[in-house]
């Protein structure tokens, strides 16, 4: 009955409890989560609500939006791996509640309901709604864009100057989420509009007004973002994070040489049968059976145009990871949803497939992730360190240098982790001020061994997430 009369919040509560589960038991995933939440956390010691810092130094990878969201949460809940995980898993179900109202604007609401069930539990969702990281917010407000330029084209719709406030803004907070790729919702709209003008209304003069109104709350930040670092968070945020992600390969994500781009091209939508787990597996049928009706379907049209061009563009951008493409998520689970409605889908057990994900991730975040945590090595040594450790100690690390360390140890100690040489280690060691030195065991054993006769140690094993590979680290303490 409650699914009935309540199922907006229904879906809500079903996608929380499944983005949330276990985010509390498995330490933070290098690299990217310990710079995110590192980054909150710096930005909150120094009072700076403009320029994300990492370890003391500028972190110009994304705007701010995501780390405003943990600053709320960190002072909510403390500074923890489950309050800096909480803003992406509530950007999330509250992506799945807007798939479910909007979709009930199309269908009938067992339809919009199952879009929402599809979209939350589809396993690139399960897998990156509980990350600490910019991406959820970023597919929430891309979500809304896609919805609210649907319905400012409709020709002849009454009322549309809300969906006009709603679209222009959407583009700007996704923007403050993760940068211009929030802004492809305009690019889907355009190209709709230029496929079949008939059915897209569209007025240049409010065009030109929405996007000087979406500059203009961009512009709230990032004026005073690009004064306050000489203009280095626009080269080095959208030259370097944008431009060369385009066309150049970063961290290994993605293939090297023209021949390996080209071989990479179909990458996406391989993935897909992965990413859209295990939905996935009905779209080319549904494809299939609805192109012979495209033409009269103008609302499963727009839908494709929004999702396709999405995976168009990244399928082009050397830099490839599986979840750059979840903004196109929203509008598949709405079309394959409306594409079972209508009975183009045989056989599609949404129920079903949708209760076995659910029990799946619940057993894994719970029974998995406390099977996994002590193989997780910053976390641990962390933990054996931490009653010797005190604020003012000299912070350094050779040959393990993972974010993780930073995340971890700044919750006691106050300054920032140095990146030493293995030459520098033992200088390191020489000075009579208090210090932690972190380093694999073996380094220690061959190159410190003389210089550590009356230090404390402690050490453990495990794996570095990174790289998959099995560790030996040690930390040396001089109390």
């Amino acid at each position: 009955m409650f699914f009935t009369r309540r199922p907006a919040l229904a879906v809500f509560g079903f996608s929380l409890i499944l983005f949330l589960s276990g985010t509390w038991i498995l330490p933070l995933v290098d690299r990217d989560e310990p710079r995110f939440s590192e980054a909150t956390r710096e930005m909150m010691q120094r009072g700076d609500w403009i320029v994300p810092w990492f370890n003391g130094q500028y972190r110009f990878d994304k705007p701010p939006l995501i780390y405003w969201a943990q600053m709320a949460s960190y002072k909510l809940l403390g500074e923890n791996e489950f309050s800096a995980r909480l803003p992406s898993a509530l950007f999330a179900a509250e992506t799945a509640v807007l798939v479910f109202f909007w979709a009930r604007r199309l269908t009938k609401p067992q339809t919009a309901f199952s879009a929402a069930i599809i979209f939350s539990t589809s396993l690139q969702m399960l897998i990156h709604a509980r990350l600490a990281v910019a991406d959820m917010p970023m597919i929430f407000f891309s979500a809304a864009a896609m919805w609210s330029g649907w319905e400012l084209s409709r020709p002849g719709a009454a009322g549309t100057r809300p969906w006009w406030w709603i679209f222009y803004v959407s583009l700007a907070f996704g923007f403050l989420a993760k940068g211009p790729v929030a802004w492809l919702p305009v690019g889907g709209l355009l190209l709709s509009r230029a496929i079949r003008p008939r059915e897209f209304n569209f007025s240049w003069p409010g065009f030109a007004a929405g996007i000087f109104l979406t500059l203009g709350i961009v512009a709230v930040w990032g004026i005073p973002a690009i004064v306050a670092t000489n203009g280095e968070f626009l080269k080095v945020g959208i030259g370097h994070h944008v431009i060369f992600r385009s066309f150049g390969v970063m961290e290994n994500h993605g293939a090297s040489g023209w021949l390996g781009w080209l071989l990479s091209l179909p990458f996406y939508f391989a993935a897909f049968f992965f990413s859209f787990f295990p939905w996935a597996y009905r779209v080319p049928r549904a494809l299939r059976n609805w192109w012979p009706a495209r033409g009269a379907d103008v609302c499963g049209f727009y839908l494709l145009m929004q999702a396709g061009l999405i995976f168009l563009v990244f399928s082009l951008v050397r830099t490839k990871l599986p979840h750059y493409t979840l903004p196109a998520f929203p509008a598949i689970a709405i079309w394959l949803a409306r594409e079972a409605e209508r009975g183009a889908i045989a056989g599609l057990k949404i129920a079903r497939w949708a209760t076995v994900m659910a029990v799946f991730t619940i057993a894994l975040t719970i029974g998995g992730f406390l099977a996994a945590k002590p193989e997780f090595v910053s976390r641990q040594l962390f933990e054996k360190a931490k009653p010797l450790l005190k604020p003012e100690m000299k912070f350094a690390a050779v040959g393990y240098t993972e974010p993780s360390l930073v995340w971890q140890f700044r919750g006691v100690v106050t300054n920032y982790m140095q990146t030493l040489t293995a030459d520098q280690a033992a200088d390191f060691l020489r000075q009579k001020n208090p210090f932690v030195l972190i380093a694999p065991t073996g380094f220690c054993e061959t190159n410190l061994a003389l210089v550590t006769t009356n230090m404390t140690s402690v050490e453990t094993k495990g794996i570095n997430v990174v790289n998959g590979k099995r560790v030996d680290v040690t930390a040396i303490v001089n109390p």
